[in-house]
Formats: C-alpha cells, sequence, structure tokens
C-alpha cells in the first residue's frame, strides 16, 4: 500500500472502532454521544496502530523512532526543559505584567488528582501521538514528500485537537498554534530521526495545558488573542514561543552532533 493509502486505512479503523466504542459505552454513561466519541478515539487510535504496525506490516513499535535509546534519553530531557523552559517564558512573563494572577482551584482533590495523576498520563499521550502523528502518518507521508508530509501531519494534528465547534479568531489562532506546534514536533523527529524529543516536549506541554487552568487565571480575557487562555497554543505571542522552540531544537541538535541520531539510527 501506498503511505497515503495506508493512512487513508488506517484514520478509516480509527473512526470505525471510535464509533463501535462509542455506541457501546454511551448507554451507560452521562455524557453528550460527542464527548464519548472523542474519547473512545483515542483507544481506537492505539488499537488501530497495534494492528496496523504489529499485523498488517509486521514493524516493531521501536522502528518508527524509539530504536536509539542512549541518545534518546538525552533527546527527551532536552524536550522536557525545553518545554518546561517556553512554559516558565509563558506564564513568568504574564505573571509579571500581571496579564495573569495564581488562582489555586478550591478544589484540593482535584488539583492534587490531577497534579499528580495526570503526570503518567501527560507521558502516555506524548508516547502515543508522537506514534500516531510523527510515527506512522509522518513517516508514511515523507515517501511522497517532505513538505506534504510535514503540511499534513501538522494539520491533521492541529484539526484532532480543536475542542470548539464554530468557527471564530479565537479558534483559528488555536489551529495555527496547534498547527506550527506539530511542526516543532515534525521537525525533532526530521533532525534526530528519533521521536523521545517530541515526546519530552509534547507531554510538557499536555502537562502545562492540563494542569494550569487549576492554578492559573487570566485577568482580561480581552487580551486572548495575545497571550491565549489555558490552551496556551492560542495567542499571538504563544506562536512566537513555539517558533522560539523550533529554532532551539535546531541548535541543539546541531550542538549534539545531531543529538545521537547520527551513530544510533537504524
Amino acid at each position: 500500500m501506498s503511505g497515503v493509502a495506508t493512512i487513508a486505512g488506517y484514520g478509516f479503523c480509527v473512526f470505525l472502532l471510535s464509533l463501535l466504542f462509542s455506541f457501546a459505552a454511551a448507554p451507560v454513561v452521562e455524557l453528550p454521544f460527542w464527548t464519548v466519541f472523542r474519547r473512545c478515539a483515542s483507544i481506537a487510535a492505539a488499537l488501530s496502530l497495534w494492528l496496523f504496525i504489529r499485523t498488517l506490516e509486521r514493524r516493531s513499535f521501536r522502528s518508527y523512532g524509539f530504536a536509539a535509546s542512549g541518545a534518546g534519553k538525552r533527546q527527551f530531557r532536552f524536550g522536557v526543559l525545553l518545554g518546561l523552559s517556553a512554559l516558565g517564558l509563558l506564564f513568568g512573563t504574564w505573571l509579571a505584567l500581571g496579564v495573569c494572577r495564581v488562582h489555586i482551584t478550591a478544589d484540593s482533590l482535584k488539583l492534587w488528582r490531577t497534579v499528580v495523576g495526570f503526570l503518567p498520563a501527560a507521558v502516555l499521550v506524548g508516547v502515543l501521538e508522537e506514534m500516531v502523528f510523527r510515527g506512522f502518518i509522518l513517516q508514511h507521508l515523507l515517501a511522497c514528500s517532505k513538505a506534504l508530509a510535514v503540511i499534513a501531519s501538522s494539520a491533521l494534528y492541529a484539526v484532532v485537537h480543536l475542542k470548539a465547534s464554530a468557527l471564530s479568531l479565537a479558534v483559528w489562532l488555536e489551529l495555527g498554534g496547534l498547527f506550527l506546534f506539530g511542526g516543532v514536533l515534525a521537525l525533532s523527529f526530521l533532525l534526530t530521526h528519533q521521536l523521545y524529543l517530541a515526546v519530552g516536549l509534547h507531554a510538557v506541554l499536555a502537562y502545562g495545558a492540563r494542569v494550569n487552568k487549576l492554578l492559573i487565571e487570566f485577568t482580561d480575557p480581552s487580551l486572548s488573542w495575545l497571550v491565549g487562555t489555558s490552551r496556551l497554543v492560542n495567542g499571538a505571542a504563544s506562536w512566537m514561543v513555539l517558533l522560539m522552540m523550533g529554532g532551539m531544537v535546531v541548535w541543539w541538535v546541531r550542538a549534539s552532533h545531531g543529538g545521537g541520531a547520527h551513530h544510533e539510527h537504524a
């Protein structure tokens, strides 16, 4: 199968399994069907990925970007550090300028359950989503064109993560930020030939997006076009930080002679 056909088949499999799981779960959960569908889609994506990689392609998951374990540890650590630095820059600047303030939720059980409990979940999200978007989708599209692979995988990543149903300026800003973030993650794979850096960066940003709404409150909604919201990527200034992150990825990989990918990429 061609790369495009493989991805189309994978997408159909995810959609079909998501529908089946949603119809099975809907009668026993008190949630809107679309919410159930979105949550089932994650399970369907993981099962479909296993089906295509292990059963149809007869490849290992490691072959998609988890082979170089020695260099991978360094890449993962840098991804985590870069993500933390980006969050520190964003929130440090906004707190200093008074754009947001510390506002810890009164629900202490929810706070600690999220702060502690979402740590392993964030890593799991990073691994699964990087395997799907920068592992399976990006790498299959590379056979067609590098530009197409980056643009298409980043666009799919943006659309899948969009939660709003109606188009507005805020929605376009969020789509743009998600697309840029997807581009940074794609760049990290293209430069290192591994997914470790992308997983570290992705996990930290996913954790920050989930936890910050319990700790931080934005004081002026009219500035959301500039500073964004708890979604983190939907402000013009956040776009600049994402571009800086891309530059840091290029600098670090070059400074570390490819992050070890040259020696350990199979």
